[in-house]
């Protein structure tokens, strides 16, 4: 398949679960005109458990010496979420006892596209949280973590690939299950918001 049709399948084929993830409990209250700082809170322990699921991973799979990946390189960035939730005054989250697994390249690449995306889309949600919570400045390692140009050095590798029909759905496949983990993730914050409401 082209590399732009490549592309483009990959965002059509995503689009819903993406759109359900930015309107989940986790990253919603983000961009509320009355986000607090344990909405901010919440969504950085949310965003932790799930991203460091996938870290080993993609640092396995996507590593800086892989001439196949051209410029790009996966660079973690759970320790930036960490580094947030301490200066916000919150303690270490619970390490996962299950991680994220790949069989092959082009699963961890699906996997890739969701986090590198979600970092581009930190940008405008740093200058919000700065302005809205008046961090000046601190807090927001991983929202700004655009900063790196992770992403655009994704999208250039990803123009030198040519994918066969099989391995863009096998990465399709693994980047909608990567949306579904952080939508799930959310739900189970909203449930036990939920409980200790009525309770």
């Amino acid at each position: 398949m082209k590399k732009h049709s490549a592309r483009l399948h990959l965002k059509q084929m995503t689009e819903k679960a993406h759109r359900e993830a930015e309107q989940s409990g986790l990253m919603k209250p983000l961009m509320g005109a009355h986000v607090s700082n344990e909405d901010y809170l919440q969504a950085l322990n949310g965003l932790y458990s799930w991203l460091e699921r996938y870290e080993m991973c993609l640092q396995t799979w996507l590593p800086k010496d892989n001439q196949r990946l051209f410029e790009y390189y996966y660079q973690p960035r759970s320790g930036q979420i960490l580094a947030d939730i301490h200066a916000l005054g919150g303690f270490t989250p619970p390490p996962n006892i299950h991680h994220v697994n790949a069989d092959s390249i082009y699963q961890a690449l699906g996997y890739a596209y969701v986090i590198e995306g979600s970092t581009q889309g930190g940008r405008m949600l740093s200058q919000r949280l700065n302005k809205v919570l008046n961090l000046e400045g601190n807090a927001l390692n991983y929202f700004n973590f655009y900063r790196y140009r992770s992403w655009q050095r994704f999208i250039e590798m990803f123009e030198h690939f040519s994918f066969t029909n099989e391995q863009l759905n096998e990465m399709t496949s693994a980047a909608v299950n990567a949306f579904a983990s952080l939508n799930s993730i959310a739900q189970r914050i909203e449930q036990r918001d939920s409980t200790v409401a009525v309770g």
